[in-house]
């Protein structure tokens, strides 16, 4: 039954129709109810996502904008979508029993709104995630103590379009084996024309050997829980990290001893959990045209709060 014909027993508002139509878009559900006002405010409220995630891409990574920018937009936007469901079921549920039709209460006017919901702003986020900022679980430790198993970060795809990767940076890319899982997290140790050194834990960058500091039990509690064996304090080229040495695992034949050049346009990266770590010391340099993007924020820790907020600085 077409809700929208001029039969007095029909131009009552419908609740169901309704919530149907606010889920479909958040707002279409107001319109049909005649509120065309709070309908377009509602309706225009999506479009606001992916624009504040492409505008947060472009800024320096900062607490401010992972807050302002990522998550609060998304947040505000998923309230006010189950908010105009509810408050379109309340309005035609008291609306009178002969709705007068206004002029843009016709099925086509709503069909038409639901379809530029879908394609502009569903496609603009669709974008987003393609091209500028995709979220991602880790369900590994290879790169403990710095990510654990459960965190979920925020990768920038934008940044690795106008950068080229540098020794320190925390890199996600494609992965190089055909097993294995679709996409791994590294740290680059090696750039293009580097030569490394790696003789068991000791790993040298063009002949100098990467700075170590021992870093002190009790300032680990934050990840205490996923501590197998010794952290420290790692730094090249202004950056400094924490790296773990423990346990090696028997199923992996990693190289005691490696001499290797990087080649152009690739980087050599290594696993912060050293020993537990499959990484270009098992596949090789990875090309950056493989590379998706760096890691600029843990949005949703493991463990504690404490280690929310910005990674890539």
């Amino acid at each position: 039954m077409n809700p929208e014909t001029t039969n007095s027993e029909t131009t009552r508002r419908i609740p169901w129709v309704a919530v149907a139509l606010s889920f479909l878009s958040a707002g279409v559900g107001h319109i049909y109810c005649g509120r065309i006002f709070k309908g377009l405010l509602l309706y225009f409220a999506w479009f606001v996502i992916p624009l504040a995630v492409s505008i947060g891409a472009l800024f320096q990574a900062s607490l401010g904008t992972l807050i302002g920018l990522i998550l609060v937009p998304s947040v505000v936007v998923t309230i006010l979508y189950f908010y105009a469901a509810s408050d379109a079921f309340s309005i035609a549920k008291a609306s009178e029993p002969s709705y007068r039709l206004k002029d843009y209460n016709r099925p086509a006017i709503y069909w038409l709104l639901i379809l530029v919901e879908i394609v502009y702003p569903v496609g603009l986020t669709i974008g987003a995630r393609e091209y500028v900022f995709e979220a991602f679980y880790l369900p590994a430790k290879s790169m403990a103590p710095s990510f654990l198993p459960g965190d979920r970060v925020l990768v920038n795809k934008l940044a690795s379009r106008k950068e080229f990767p540098e020794r320190g940076d925390v890199i996600v890319f494609r992965n190089p084996q055909p097993t294995g899982g679709r996409v791994f997290i590294k740290r680059v140790i090696g750039v293009a024309g580097d030569r490394l050194l790696i003789n068991g834990d000791i790993v040298e960058v063009n002949g100098k050997q990467l700075e170590r500091e021992r870093v002190p039990t009790e300032s680990l509690d934050a990840v205490r829980y996923q501590i197998a064996g010794d952290v420290y304090h790692e730094s090249q080229s202004g950056t400094r990290y924490q790296v773990m040495y423990g346990a090696r695992n028997s199923g992996e034949n990693t190289p005691e001893s490696r001499e290797v050049v990087v080649p152009p346009r690739s980087v050599f990266v290594m696993g912060d959990n050293r020993n537990l770590s499959r990484d270009s010391r098992h596949f090789g340099a990875i090309h950056v045209g493989d590379m998706l993007g760096y890691v600029d924020y843990i949005f949703w820790p493991a463990e504690s709060w404490s280690r929310f907020g910005v990674y890539r600085d």
